[in-house]
């Protein structure tokens, strides 16, 4: 299994057991033997995940320092990977298994907001009923602007 980030470009699917996260520029990612991957490089990062034990599992992206830090069962295992605030491209949380009958569950995910401009566009687009009504708001054109800047596809598709 692999635990990680990717851009829309990410690979998703091969029909061979490999390290899908990291084989590229597009993501980056740790698999359950504790390596971590990017751009085809990989690095040992922590001790591997012990075999047919339920493990928690945690991702921090903070996209204003470009950091992503992992958790193993509660504890921070550190920085892993630095330096992704200056990838252009969206970027999504994504799992991967290359393993017969490996189980995962979803516990929680949080979006954090980077200020309150942010939390407020978020509260804006909750309350719209599809992309296409921002041009007759009664806000100005900057502000416009502000709401389709890095609307994700996620986003997108809960508004139309």
């Amino acid at each position: 299994m692999m635990f990680g980030i990717g851009t829309a470009k990410t690979r998703l699917h091969v029909d061979a057991f490999v390290n899908l996260l990291g084989e590229d520029c597009n993501s980056m990612g740790l698999s359950h033997k504790g390596i971590a991957w990017y751009n085809g490089v990989w690095k040992q990062y922590t001790k591997p995940f012990r075999e047919n034990e339920a493990t928690t599992i945690g991702l921090l992206f903070n996209g204003v320092k470009g950091t992503l830090t992992y958790y193993k069962d509660g504890e921070c295992l550190g920085v892993a990977f630095d330096g992704l605030n200056n990838i252009r491209e969206n970027l999504y949380p994504i799992i991967t298994s290359s393993a017969a009958k490996t189980e995962m569950t979803l516990l929680y995910t949080r979006r954090c907001f980077t200020s309150l401009q942010d939390r407020c566009r978020h509260v804006i687009l909750q309350h719209i009923d599809s992309l296409s009504s921002i041009p007759s708001l009664p806000i100005s054109h900057t502000t416009k602007e502000f709401l389709q800047e890095n609307v994700t596809s996620v986003t997108s598709s809960t508004l139309q």
